[in-house]
């Protein structure tokens, strides 16, 4: 996994949001401002789509919705720390502070896909896990902080 997978444009440390929904429209819409994404609504709706097959709350106050997508050039993986309160996931005890968008081009080697979404969830999973990380993203106040983490965790994982 490269560096350009996550960088600081696609780390927000405060992101106002009231749904689930609002969460992954808002980060489809950073994302085009970015340039990640010419389409936003479309990648919007692929998000949602596959989040309709399986809910992609992760536990530890974190989900990580993900899709593959035509509306992608390359993978990408926003981090959004949720701004004045936590969101409700899809029930009543899946509170979420932590939204790891991450996406992929439709046109990847299926297998070679496959296997870099599982190297990406298996290394957040590690992260969440830990109290001290969890901490450390809830009071972070520089991108850099939430970018290191993962970097860590994906050089751990080669």
């Amino acid at each position: 996994m490269n560096n350009t997978l996550i960088t600081p444009e696609t780390v927000l440390l405060n992101l106002e949001s009231d749904s689930k929904q609002d969460a992954i429209h808002r980060l489809c819409g950073h994302m085009f401002l970015n340039k990640l994404t010419s389409n936003p609504s479309e990648l919007y709706d692929d998000i949602i789509a596959r989040e309709n097959i399986v809910s992609t709350f992760a536990g530890c106050q974190t989900a990580i919705p993900h899709a593959i997508s035509n509306h992608v050039d390359q993978p990408v993986l926003c981090f959004a720390r949720l701004g004045d309160q936590m969101i409700t996931w899809d029930g009543d005890d899946e509170e979420v502070l932590f939204v790891l968008l991450l996406c992929a081009p439709a046109t990847d080697d299926l297998k070679q896909l496959r296997k870099s979404q599982s190297y990406v969830f298996s290394s957040v999973a590690q992260l969440i896990s830990q109290p001290d990380v969890l901490e450390r993203w809830a009071n972070a106040d520089q991108p850099q902080t939430i970018l290191t983490d993962l970097q860590n965790a994906f050089a751990d994982h080669k």
